[in-house]
């Protein structure tokens, strides 16, 4: 059995056939079982059955004989001391285990020596064996037949220090004060010296390390019993043997001294005595130095008195100290010294500053300045040797300085610190986002005393990217289009973070289109569809919208302005009248928000067909004639009664002259860029317009001015195109237009030319127009009416 592991070895004689042995423990627990071959398993305090089984490839023997064996005892738990400080009697007590024999408790102590205070079956344990300031360690092992438990537990104490021993002193008469010392105490932490004189007079004094200590403040002519007591952290020894001192008297009354504040000395007066006198005043400062004056008269001045000391002076009438006609001691202190060491650290959190220095052994108050660079002041008033300063200006450089009080006397100021708060919080933060690689120019104003600015973008689900500069002014790349972002920034001086600068939110919208490629589709009826086409912008479910501004037939008075609805396409086809000059521009959108406008694409439709064709001269020799249609570069005449039509004329003037045909299949168009117009048909002499009604003879009326014949066509809902056949000679033309139900929008327009636009009409409203020809003074008749009903109007 190895009682220290609590396991066993067993052995067997060897089985014939047998390749392996399986060890089996049976505890008197149901949880002490244990079938590891070395025992290592065995639980401390139980008892086993042991039987070993022979194992073959299939087969196994029957377990051996039986062999009984104890396990070693569990070890004590719960270990407990108590030690009487007076007599140094100790008791130790325990948790009894299970089945233990008994228990031994070992003490050792410290400066060697181990020593058996208890052999016993209890569970506890008593000993006055113990000396006076030692230390013991205790230890309780339990004990089954030849095993003993190991020592998972043991206490350590202290008995009370010695009494101490070889206490002597002497008095000092100019403070007043015994100077008590003894021998080293054996096992002493700490003394404390007492001093009894009568019920009315006691002083005391307490040391760490030192085996001298100063009881202060003693009484004149009094008989004083000084004793010493040790300590540790558990007991307090016996007192020593008393000594006795007796103080001098003080016959002397009425002493006062009076420091003089920075001028190193004091000024002591007294009460004069019978008789002519020499009087001696005697100091003697905390750093045991002395000063001396003397003087037949009620005062004198120490001189070379020192800042920061304090002192206990007497007035003796000879240079005996100790005699009888001497003063009471009397206390005073001179003011402090500049305070030194002045240490100032910042708090970059809340911008305040803790002020440290070293404290002054006489000071009473210190009076702590900071001034800032733009006259900030901050002062505070404090009895410790340190002082927190709150609400100080960012950005600004401090010089903070100390002075100490005591009583009427103030130090001189401590030498300057210098510290510089942390910069102030970044202001104008501007953002400018560039979709085309989306990122995102931060510029801000310059903070005092920063050294290094940190840009950041922080999205709404707390994901931060951030940019770095020393300048105010940084680039933030990676951002992720569609998304809404917070921008801010920090600044830094190295050590102090400003506070961040207010948010600007800006979304990563995508960019306008572009690449904007149109497409005009062949004109009919004076009306051209425009396709548009642009690159796709990548960027999370983005929608496109086409604006068109312009002009009608070149006249800066008829504009148009229409717009496509937003759409997921990259394409988008509006229709446009002839002779229409346009502006196209896109934008873009999505969650974040919409883009700015794309650069514009300008165009123009194809032209509109020419107007006032005339045709003159015989089936030999003709010229056509023609005036000009707005943006139309060439004109080309056709003969339009074969298929496909014959080309006779294309020319950039405006009249082609022909020999061999006559007018009744002449057609003439205008072209562009954008494409070509209609064709107008040359009907003779004069031209006529070819209505989409039977043309109608002209019937000379007033004067031999004939009726024009209008046409009228509805481009879009509320725009439609009004032409007539010319009237020879007209001045200029009257148009007529009625609103249905309303004679108050009735209008009368005076038109010079053959053909109007009008754009401004009412949607869902039906017009009648008609026209008239004015030639000089004398009005024609008017036109048959030709009505129409406008539609809901464009898309804007």
């Amino acid at each position: 059995m190895n009682c220290s592991q609590n396991s066993a070895a067993v052995s067997w004689s060897p089985s014939r056939g047998a390749v392996r042995y399986t060890v089996l423990a049976s505890g008197s627990q149901s949880d002490d079982s244990c079938t590891a071959s070395d025992l290592s398993c065995l639980t401390c305090g139980a008892n086993y059955t042991v039987q070993v089984v022979a194992m073959a490839e299939s087969c196994s023997s029957r377990p051996s004989q039986p062999v009984l064996f104890e396990s070693g005892p569990c070890p004590p738990h719960n270990l407990n001391t108590q030690l009487s400080c007076l007599s140094n009697y100790l008791t130790v007590t325990w948790d009894a285990v299970r089945d233990a024999d008994h228990f031994l408790v070992s003490l050792t102590a410290v400066n060697g020596g181990t020593s058996e205070i208890c052999n016993t079956t209890n569970s506890a344990c008593s000993t006055s064996n113990l000396t006076c300031g030692n230390t013991y360690t205790v230890q309780v092992t339990s004990v089954r037949g030849d095993c003993q438990s190991k020592n998972n537990q043991t206490h350590i104490i202290k008995s009370a220090p010695c009494q101490p021993q070889g206490v002597r002193g002497h008095l000092n008469c100019v403070t007043n004060s015994a100077w008590i010392s003894w021998d080293t105490v054996l096992g002493a932490e700490s003394y404390t010296v007492l001093a009894v004189g009568d019920e009315t007079y006691t002083a005391n004094c307490t040391t760490s390390t030192n085996t001298t200590c100063e009881v202060k403040n003693l009484a004149c002519g009094v008989s004083y019993n000084f004793t010493v007591t040790s300590k540790n952290s558990q007991c307090e020894s016996p007192p020593s043997a008393s000594i006795s001192l007796k103080t001098a008297p003080c016959s002397l009354s009425g002493i006062t001294a009076f420091a003089q504040c920075h001028k190193s000395s004091i000024l002591v007066e007294w009460e004069l005595t019978e008789g002519n006198t020499s009087y001696i005043a005697t100091a003697e400062a905390t750093d045991h130095t002395y000063l001396f004056c003397n003087s037949t008269g009620t005062s004198c001045y120490l001189q070379k008195a020192q800042c920061d000391l304090g002192y206990t002076i007497i007035v003796a009438a000879s240079s005996d100290k100790c005699s009888s006609l001497r003063s009471p001691p009397y206390r005073i202190s001179m003011e402090p010294c500049a305070p030194r060491g002045v240490v100032v650290d910042v708090s970059c959190k809340d911008r305040s500053a803790l002020v440290s220095w070293t404290p002054s052994p006489v000071a009473e108050t210190y009076h702590a300045v900071a001034v800032a660079a733009d006259g900030h002041k901050h002062i505070c008033n404090t009895s410790s040797s340190n002082c927190s300063m709150s609400e100080l200006h960012c950005g600004q450089q401090y010089t903070v300085f100390v002075v100490a009080s005591h009583e009427n006397c103030t130090s001189k100021a401590s030498q300057n610190a210098t510290v510089i708060t942390g910069p102030c919080q970044p202001s104008g933060l501007s953002v400018t986002f560039h979709c085309n690689n989306q990122s995102a120019m931060l510029t801000w104003m310059p903070s005092d005393n920063a050294k290094d600015y940190y840009g950041f973008a922080q999205t709404e689900n707390g994901d931060r990217l951030y940019c770095h500069s020393t300048v105010p002014g940084c680039t933030i790349n990676g951002l992720v289009c569609g998304t809404v972002y917070n921008f801010s920034v920090q600044a830094s001086d190295g050590t102090c973070n400003s506070s961040f600068s207010d948010p600007v939110r800006i979304a990563g919208v995508p960019c306008p289109p572009q690449a904007v490629e149109v497409q005009p589709i062949p004109m009919k009826m004076e009306i051209q569809v425009m396709h548009f086409s642009w690159t796709e912008i990548i960027c999370a479910e983005t929608e496109y919208l086409l604006t068109l501004t312009g002009s009608l037939l070149g006249d800066s008075q008829a504009l148009f302005d229409i717009s496509s609805y937003w759409t997921n396409e990259t394409y988008f086809e509006i229709t446009l009248p002839c002779s229409s000059s346009y502006m196209a521009t896109l934008q873009s959108r999505n969650a974040a928000g919409m883009s700015g406008k794309s650069a514009s694409r300008n165009g123009t439709t194809a032209p509109c067909p020419p107007s006032g064709v005339v045709y003159s001269g015989n089936s030999s020799f003709a010229t056509v004639s023609w005036n000009s249609s707005v943006f139309a570069t060439t004109y080309t005449l056709y003969d339009d009664s074969v298929s496909p039509k014959k080309q006779l004329c294309n020319t950039t003037t405006l009249s082609c002259s022909l020999s061999n045909i006559s007018f009744g299949s002449l057609v003439v168009t205008a072209r562009s860029a954008a494409g070509e117009s209609p064709s107008v048909n040359v009907t003779g002499v004069t031209s006529q317009l070819r209505s989409r009604r039977d043309l109608r003879e002209q019937i000379p009326v007033n004067g031999n001015i004939p009726a024009p014949l209008l046409d009228v066509t509805q481009a879009f809902p509320t725009i439609v195109f009004l032409q007539w056949s010319p009237v020879k000679n007209a001045s200029f033309y009257r148009l007529l237009i009625r609103k249905q139900g309303s004679s108050d929008d009735n209008q009368e327009l005076t038109v010079y030319g053959e053909r109007i636009i009008l754009s401004d009409l009412s949607p869902n409203s039906a017009y009648c127009f008609s026209i008239l020809a004015v030639k000089a003074d004398v009005i024609g008749p008017e036109s048959e009416p030709v009505c129409v009903q406008t539609g809901q109007g464009l898309t804007q």
